[in-house]
């Protein structure tokens, strides 16, 4: 009988093992593929337990943004481009005061508030893709 459950164990052990090789490949496969994407920068998203980092992307009508730590496929958010406005900006300081070259950039939809950090080109390039938008879709 133990030797029957030293195989199995073994075999839950290999199993396991596998299970958990093809997971980190995964999640690596979908941080590449998100991070690789024209118009993707890396942009941390305030929530209500501390920040999450996540990767955001440009599409037509609505700015994505993805978990870094997730083997989810879909965006964790999508922020509408026509309800996108920015509030304000300011650069995060480090723990000693100085500038970090950081933004946290405070955001509102129709529907809530919130708050992004991202590099000051990613800034850049956030508010270029806004205010590109047509003027017929965009109310200001």
């Amino acid at each position: 009988m133990g030797e029957v459950l030293t195989h199995v164990l073994a075999v839950a052990a290999v199993v396991l093992a596998v299970v958990v090789v093809l997971a980190a490949l995964a999640f690596w496969v979908r941080l590449r593929a998100l991070g690789r994407r024209v118009g993707s920068f890396e942009c941390a998203l305030r929530t209500q337990t501390g920040w999450a980092g996540g990767i955001a992307h440009y599409g037509m009508s609505t700015l994505r943004w993805y978990r870094i730590v997730s083997l989810a496929p879909r965006p964790a958010r999508e922020f509408p481009r026509t309800d996108l406005d920015v509030l304000e900006r300011a650069v995060r300081p480090t723990p000693d005061g100085a500038a970090s070259g950081i933004l946290e950039v405070t955001c509102r939809t129709a529907s809530e508030e919130y708050v992004l950090a991202m590099s000051t080109a990613s800034y850049a390039g956030l508010a270029s893709w806004l205010e590109s938008s047509p003027p017929r879709e965009r109310t200001l």
